[in-house]
């Protein structure tokens, strides 16, 4: 193989992961428009998902062009797969906003990316990719690191805190399920656009969070402009800008690279916590930091594995 087709295999490999860590980034900012916006944890999620769903109507689906929306429309095993994702993510959602308004943007965010562990243990476990030193070894500097994130003033937190703890790690739960799910259907879509299971993925939350959220006595109108326009902003960039770059690139990658990848959200949330909500970093959360970056890059630079290896199972 000459020089040139080395450096062109070497590009063509990288972009997923680029394509990864730069989505990953864009969603890192999710949590910051929940705070900015005047309306209850679940109303926000559900308009988070309603508002995306139009906009990939609008300008992906293009409905007026003959024919368009009839290649939207998946085979009904990968249906089953997005919606399947659609219910977990929406409780993922439903419980992460309430994690976020009662421990803040950069822990709540934390505590949800906890499902780098169920995707690493899923990936080992059932979709027969194995776990390297380096990966076991980044989970484990990531696992102290959260946990040192955790611990400065535990015992003077209020109930109110800890009941966010608790969301945070079951929102990670739910997380965990939803991206083992909208990755199989990824992997069996055949020639149906990535945007079109995105949008069936924002139709099954809104389903699901549009019966959930009344019974929390939420209100789920906005009534001002600015939270129209937050919420507006929170879809686009979040949802839709975020997760269509990071669909591309997740059926390409080994479930527990994915998680790893995605971890760069907490990490991110807590820089916009500091720059944006002015929150205080003590130094053991600063060394928490450090430990949860250094398992980032051990699962990245881990070469036991095919890295790019495409899951067609």
């Amino acid at each position: 193989m000459n020089a040139s087709s080395v450096s062109a295999s070497s590009a063509s490999n990288n972009g997923p992961l680029l394509q990864m860590l730069i989505g990953a980034s864009v969603i890192s900012s999710s949590a910051v428009f929940v705070r900015w916006v005047g309306i209850g944890p679940g109303a926000s999620a559900f308009w988070r998902m309603a508002l995306a769903a139009v906009i990939l109507l609008v300008l992906l689906g293009q409905p007026w062009r003959p024919g368009r929306l009839r290649a939207w429309r998946p085979q009904p095993r990968v249906l089953a797969l997005v919606m399947l994702g659609a219910v977990f993510l929406a409780f993922d959602l439903w419980m992460w906003h309430r994690s976020i308004v009662y421990v803040g943007v950069g822990l709540s965010t934390l505590l949800a990316n906890f499902q780098v562990f169920v995707l690493a243990g899923a990936g080992a476990l059932f979709l027969g990719e194995r776990a390297g030193w380096k990966l076991w070894v980044g989970l484990s500097l990531g696992l102290v690191g959260l946990a040192l994130l955790l611990a400065p003033g535990w015992e003077h937190m209020d109930s109110r805190f800890r009941l966010g703890v608790a969301f945070g790690l079951a929102a990670a739960l739910a997380y965990g399920g939803f991206l083992l799910a909208f990755r199989a259907a990824q992997a069996r879509r055949g020639g149906t656009p990535n945007e079109a299971l995105q949008w069936w993925l924002c139709l099954g939350c809104v389903l699901v969070l549009g019966l959930t959220v009344p019974l929390g006595g939420e209100d789920m109108w906005p009534h001002t402009a600015h939270d129209w326009l937050i919420l507006t902003a929170y879809a686009a960039i979040a949802q839709v800008l975020g997760w269509l770059v990071i669909g591309r690139a997740m059926p390409l990658l080994p479930a527990g690279i994915v998680g790893l990848c995605l971890l760069l959200q907490p990490l991110l949330a807590y820089v916009w916590d500091v720059l944006i909500f002015h929150k205080q970093l003590g130094g053991l959360e600063l060394l928490g930091i450090a430990l949860s970056l250094a398992g980032i890059f051990l699962g990245l630079a881990r070469g036991d594995q095919p890295l790019f290896a495409r899951k067609t199972g």
